[in-house]
């Protein structure tokens, strides 16, 4: 083993650890240490940490050649140029570091000596980023994979590598971060994010190339984008940040849109990379040239939709918003409501109409003015209803999870296609304030499961559901033996309510992130979103509201009969 060898690992994997690693590299038996951020140093930048990795030095044996690879991972400047150093030649091209990105736990990975050209790298994993930016948790599994070797000018290289990176939890934050592209509803009211995660370098063209592709498939006929089709970058360029103005420079295509669609163009890139620090204003060119954009004004879709700070309850059989011991009902609708024997409510965002779930188990809609209320649902065993503000109002059975149906006020049916698993028993549906989402808790027979589907819309009828997304933006076993209810908080994440191990416990589920854990609150039996996490509130199965309260829950002295979904 050579000097270098050693100290490369020293750095890569800790003293301790490395020493371990070497020994053992040394007779060719299995190896253990921990492959942290070096060799490597790191300087701060624009967008976040930027590591800068050593590349190979003279005389590297494998395994120091694949501890330096490995750390290398850590830096995706050029678009990880130096990581390519230590491959061999004719595949140094070829290796694509963007097809996945594996997310290993912070224990020590293996390396183990297979032979002279061959050396396997073992590593726990509990989450992955696919090509496309995208964040998926899974449970702890064992990876492992081989790389080969070949001498190259009497250096040795790396001729077989798998595709993607693996990085420790404990820097992955560090160089990757979270992005929301935004697209928007069908009726243009709303922009609807979409959360890729990108390391730090070359964000701003990233973001921009990944929305200039168009919705993507989990929120295909869900979302709608404004740019001209087959609208991208200019060829050979990329976006420019120059005194906090992004330039994106357009292909030819783009100059099909129309005024409107040039304003809500420059707003879904404005929107898109006001993540990214420093990058305050968007131009737009094409062909070099400026295109001018006239302002919005008050025409502007909405980012984050919020509802009444104030909880909505049944409470001593009155319907209303609660502030302190004053409760305010609703004009025209409260007593509509109170008259259904309701046990369960969502209220649109005009306050002018609600999906009840009535004393009988039906489901209605009460509306403002004149009209009674009206019996949409009646089969048996039907969940708390929800809504959307296209004016429909969403109900299925527990038992059948494919049997949802979305009925306009009129009563019309409108049947939502689904793949829920048969298997599975509806505890709660909950449609996202924009319209274009719909969070499923299910009770499943290895326990709860949340799924979040894009929704499939006609806008020819209405804007009526047809059905779900296939692919889920979110399907989670949540480790929990029973699920009592979701509800959204904001436009990135839903909160759920279970049981684990007699427990009840609260998590918070960022759509393409990570889950959070917000507590314990005692026995419960609902959950309602508001504005943010702060606004969360969870009904105790004495009738108490709670609210959270740093890593704690606070009960409240309001005593209520049941709680409602705002919108």
């Amino acid at each position: 083993m050579t000097r270098s060898t050693i100290a490369r690992a020293l750095l890569a994997t800790g003293a301790s650890g490395a020493l371990l690693v070497l020994l053992a590299a040394c007779v060719g038996i299995p190896t253990q240490g921990s492959v942290q951020a070096g060799p490597v140093a790191e300087e701060a930048a624009d967008d976040g940490i930027v590591f800068n990795p050593f590349g190979p030095t003279a005389g590297d044996d494998q395994l120091g050649i694949l501890q330096g690879f490995v750390a290398a991972f850590n830096g995706p400047k050029g678009d990880y140029e130096v990581a390519r150093q230590f491959l061999a030649e004719d595949v140094r091209s070829e290796w694509d570091p963007r097809q996945s990105v594996l997310i290993r736990s912070n224990a020590p990975p293996a390396f183990r000596v297979v032979d002279a050209t061959n050396i396997e790298f073992t590593f726990n994993t509990h989450a992955q980023l696919d090509e496309r930016g995208y964040y998926t948790a899974n449970p702890s599994a064992q990876q492992t994979l081989t790389y080969g070797f070949v001498q190259e000018g009497g250096e040795w290289r790396i001729a077989e590598a798998p595709n993607g990176i693996v990085v420790p939890e404990s820097t992955f934050t560090r160089i990757f971060s979270p992005h929301s592209i935004y697209f928007y509803d069908l009726d243009l009211r709303y922009l609807v994010p979409d959360q890729r995660w990108y390391p730090g370098g070359t964000t701003a063209t990233r973001i921009v190339s990944a929305l200039l592709q168009g919705p993507p498939d989990r929120l295909r006929g869900a979302v709608v984008s404004q740019f001209p089709e087959g609208t991208q970058l200019e060829a050979g360029n990329t976006v420019a940040v120059d005194e906090n103005t992004a330039t994106v420079p357009l292909s030819s295509e783009a100059a099909a849109a129309s005024d409107r669609q040039r304003q809500l163009m420059r707003l879904q890139l404005s929107q898109s990379l006001s993540s990214v620090s420093g990058i305050t204003t968007v131009d737009m060119t094409i062909g070099g040239v400026h295109v001018p954009v006239t302002s919005l004004g008050a025409d502007v879709p909405e980012v984050n939709p919020t509802v009444d700070a104030r909880p909505l309850v049944l409470v001593d059989d009155q319907f209303g918003h609660s502030s302190g011991s004053e409760l305010t009902p609703i004009p025209a609708l409260s007593e509509k409501v109170v008259a259904l024997g309701a046990t369960a409510a969502t209220l649109n965002a005009a306050s002018i109409a609600a999906a009840v779930r009535g004393a009988d188990g039906s489901v209605y809609v009460a509306r403002t003015g004149e009209l009674p209320p009206a019996v949409l649902d009646s089969r048996p065993g039907l969940v708390s209803p929800t809504m959307d503000d296209y004016g429909y109002v969403w109900s299925v059975p527990a038992d059948i999870p494919n049997g949802m149906i979305a009925f306009d006020f009129t009563g019309g049916a409108n049947p939502v296609a689904s793949s829920l698993p048969a298997s599975s028993r509806v505890v709660s549906i909950d449609v996202s304030r924009d319209g274009t989402r719909l969070a499923t808790l299910l009770q499943t027979p290895s326990g709860a499961r949340l799924i979040v589907s894009g929704i499939v819309r006609d806008a020819a009828r209405g804007f009526a559901p047809t059905g779900l997304v296939a692919e889920p933006l979110l399907d989670a076993n949540l480790e929990a033996d029973v699920a009592i209810d979701a509800t959204w908080v904001d436009q990135l994440n839903v909160a759920t309510l279970v049981v684990d191990d007699v427990q009840h416990e609260v998590d918070l589920h960022e759509l393409g992130g990570v889950a959070t854990e917000l507590g314990r609150p005692g026995p419960s039996v609902a959950i309602v979103g508001g504005n943010g996490r702060l606004g969360i509130r969870v009904l105790g199965d004495d009738g108490v509201l709670s609210a959270p309260r740093g890593s704690s829950w606070q009960r409240s002295q309001l005593t209520v009969q049941f709680i409602a979904t705002q919108r």
